[in-house]
């Protein structure tokens, strides 16, 4: 959280607002987690007035402690193989959860920021194993969800 260049990225991949969203089709859709949608210039003037270690840190814990469990997907090797593999066992978990009626959201936090997923790792005790994906799970309300470009706009 302390890293500039992860925080400015996060606040680059944040649509503040619905027309943002809608027209970018893309990125991390602001009322998806929960926050209002406001324009570009006032969310970006929120988020550098909010974002800090305490607060993102204090959601998270809220949000775990609000949750029925916590699935960790874990590679055994660091190659696309691997990675590939653990999406797909993800894929699977999300689709028997949504068919049981039960919500899932990323925490990946602590396997997107390169220094702390081997801290991760230590603290899970896996070895030389890598954690790949962090999902929270349980029953609550639906959330919107962040819009995504159409296949055919980011395949060449």
């Amino acid at each position: 959280m302390n890293d500039p260049a992860f925080v400015e990225e996060l606040k680059a991949w944040i649509r503040f607002g619905d027309d943002e969203a809608v027209r970018t089709g893309d990125g991390l859709f602001a009322r998806s987690s929960g926050n209002p949608s406001v324009p570009r210039w006032l969310g970006s003037l929120l988020f550098d007035l909010f974002f800090t270690t305490k607060s993102e840190n204090d959601k998270y814990a809220t949000h775990i402690r609000s949750s029925a469990g916590i699935a960790i997907f874990i590679s055994e090797a660091n190659d696309k193989v691997h990675w590939v593999e653990a999406g797909r066992c993800y894929e699977r978990f999300a689709l028997q959860a949504a068919t049981l009626g039960i919500r899932n959201a990323f925490l990946n936090q602590p396997v997107e920021v390169s220094v702390l997923r081997p801290q991760f790792a230590n603290a899970l005790g896996i070895g030389s194993q890598r954690p790949d994906l962090v999902v929270r799970f349980g029953r609550g309300p639906e959330m919107p969800r962040s819009l995504r470009r159409p296949v055919q706009a980011v395949l060449a």
